[in-house]
């Protein structure tokens, strides 16, 4: 049986392995304990029916069925439902409750979002396969585990919430890049910040990319496709200045807030599996992530764990209690990391000294050569 390559782990000094795993044990008990202490934060179960985002968002999408324009709808529902509606990031841009609204039933909004999840989790098995060259455990495993996140796009009326086809169509371009299809990559990218604009730091990082990786076609689209965001942006702006009262009320508290680890694991929770378990588990899971990130040294495995450190990195600074579902921007990308994580640990563990193998496709002889995953590079536009 072939052997998979070495994790990025394979190459540290036995030393340097022994102080990388302390710090992974050191980093997990912290989570764990920042989750059973009073600075543990979550907003599971506290939302009461027919508050919150997702029925305002609903509200909206039944104005717009019923022949409002969405501006019209969203302006009486923010100040129903006691939104503070100053500021121009308090109002959604229209997609997709125009969309919705404007389907001939609202079931086929929700259907299309499935399929789309659906994709997310095939094309994600099929990067996946292709990048390990052989052997199923892993495409499988983390398969599986997309259709944590995945669930929601079929549950209630959670279908109509922008951030969630963000967090779609962020998903999809990530698997499109694995797939060496950049071009679609960059289409579904400026998809997700068209319908949030909480999109916008993965369509700068994606754009930084092929700067760094000299791909002048691949840059030219994403700076011409948020050159046209922008100008979508200024004018949802226009549409909302007449409609924001004199008295309008903004975020008494605005929205950095330094929520840190407390809140970065909250968002990590937005998996269907995770929100239904205790929530030291999400501390693990997270940790086992970002751990598996770290060793993922090919191109596409890099693209992933910088989108999610980025992300990670935003929420430590920006977003309230009530903001935990930003998650599910990156809820998906999560997944990669964690089934890197076996891996990781069983190269970590050989490098220290020990003789664990945690991953079958990997013998425990620790004269098993290094090897480079993954050396070629993403294509460009074409």
């Amino acid at each position: 049986m072939p052997s998979r390559p070495p994790t990025g782990y394979a190459r540290l000094a036995p030393f340097q392995a022994r102080f990388v795993l302390i710090v992974l044990a050191v980093v997990a008990v912290l989570c764990v304990a920042i989750t059973l202490s009073p600075l543990g934060t979550t907003r599971v179960g506290k939302d009461s029916p027919g508050e919150g985002d997702v029925a305002l968002y609903w509200a909206e999408v039944e104005r717009i069925r019923a022949g409002e324009g969405y501006y019209e709808a969203a302006a009486v529902e923010l100040v129903e439902r006691g939104y503070p509606t100053r500021s121009v990031f308090n109002w959604r841009t229209p997609l997709p409750m125009w969309m919705i609204g404007k389907l001939p039933s609202p079931t086929l909004g929700k259907g299309l979002l499935g399929l789309l999840a659906l994709a997310v989790i095939l094309l994600g098995f099929e990067a996946l396969a292709r990048e390990q060259g052989h052997g199923l455990g892993k495409p499988v495993a983390c398969a599986l585990l997309l259709t944590g996140p995945m669930m929601f796009c079929v549950l209630g009326d959670l279908f109509v919430s922008p951030g969630l086809w963000a967090g779609v169509f962020i998903a999809l371009s990530v698997c499109a890049y694995g797939l060496k299809r950049p071009g679609w990559g960059v289409a579904i990218g400026l998809a997700a910040v068209f319908f949030r604009d909480l999109a916008l730091p993965y369509c700068v990082l994606a754009a930084g990319l092929a700067w760094w990786n000299k791909r002048p076609r691949e840059l030219a689209a994403w700076i011409a496709g948020l050159a046209a965001w922008g100008i979508f942006f200024a004018w949802h702006g226009a549409q909302i200045a007449p409609l924001v009262a004199a008295d309008a009320q903004a975020h008494r508290e605005g929205w950095v807030q330094f929520g840190g680890l407390p809140f970065v694991i909250a968002t990590v929770q937005m998996t269907a599996y995770l929100l239904l378990l205790p929530q030291w588990v999400t501390a693990l899971y997270f940790v086992a992530a970002m751990f598996g990130f770290a060793g993922w040294h090919t191109p596409w495995g890099q693209r992933v764990g910088l989108t999610v450190c980025l992300f990670v990195l935003a929420f430590g600074f920006v977003g309230h209690d009530f903001n935990q579902y930003w998650g599910s921007l990156v809820a998906p990308l999560l997944c990669f990391g964690v089934v890197r994580f076996p891996a990781s640990l069983n190269d970590l563990w050989r490098r220290a000294g020990g003789s664990l193998s945690l991953d079958p496709s990997h013998p425990a002889d620790p004269s098993h050569p290094p090897c480079e995953a993954g050396a070629a590079q993403e294509g460009s536009v074409g």
